[in-house]
């Protein structure tokens, strides 16, 4: 900071903080001069800070006035990424999309061997009303548990199986739908039925397979369609090709026939 003073006696102007008194007459300044001249050079500075901060600003704000359509853009395209992505499955998905009028469906009898999704060959062999005290006292008391023995031979081809996992048999009776139970929901029985669950996922790891299937019904109902979807994928899109049905005609006795 420099503190100018003018020589009263000469007119020479030079810096307080160099020369004590004039170096052209060697005059000393009054106190006036000197405070004057402080008071002078410390306004002058103030006034640059404050123009270099005035500067700053004004680069800071026109950055940000820039950045801001790119910041919108940003959050535009980060919010319609997943609407896009969407769009294209869907697109995807109604080039395969498969609409059917009526199922097709494909009827098998008991005891009577029949190809499934081109992987395996089922035998349904009986069905029957469990009589179990134990299993009636963990189910509804409006409903029975109807009991489904399936018989298995795998054709040991790995790489159908992937969708197994979430397909499931189910039991029809004209008023309602129902899928097989899991085999965790009567493990704390001991009838064979409740501990040797059929599942369609892992029939393919042995060749030969048989199990149980256990449905809760409607209590007094004793006639259901027995269906196994028949399904394959193309693109993303499930189709149902078929629905094989075996017809079950259970009787008070606990037996089915056919």
């Amino acid at each position: 900071m420099s503190i100018n003073i003018e020589c009263e006696y000469c007119g020479s102007v030079y810096d307080f903080g160099e020369h004590r008194t004039c170096p052209s007459c060697a005059a000393v300044p009054s106190r006036e001069q000197v405070s004057a001249a402080r008071a002078a050079a410390k306004a002058e500075t103030s006034h640059s800070t404050e123009t270099v901060r005035v500067v700053y600003t004004s680069r800071f704000m026109n950055i940000a006035v820039k950045l801001i359509p790119v910041s919108i853009a940003v959050i535009l395209i980060s919010a319609l990424i997943p609407v896009i992505t969407e769009i294209g499955i869907n697109n995807s998905i109604a080039k395969n999309y498969q609409t059917v009028d009526e199922p097709n469906y494909i009827d098998h009898q008991l005891n009577k061997a029949f190809e499934f999704d081109g992987a395996m060959t089922l035998t349904i062999t009986e069905a029957f009303i469990s009589d179990s005290e134990r299993v009636n006292t963990l189910i509804p008391d409006d409903t029975e548990l109807l009991v489904v023995h399936v018989e298995c031979s795998s054709f040991g081809n790995d790489s159908s199986f992937g969708d197994y996992y979430n397909r499931f048999p189910y039991i029809s009776s004209g008023s309602y739908c129902r899928t097989a139970l899991s085999g965790s929901a009567l493990n704390s029985c001991s009838e064979v039925y409740a501990q040797n669950t059929f599942y369609l996922s892992s029939a393919n790891y042995t060749k030969e397979t048989d199990g149980y299937m256990c449905f809760l019904i409607d209590r007094g109902d004793r006639q259901f369609d027995l269906c196994f979807d028949d399904i394959s994928v193309k693109g993303y899109a499930k189709q149902l090709d078929g629905i094989d049905r075996i017809k079950l005609d259970v009787s008070e006795g606990g037996s089915v026939h056919e």
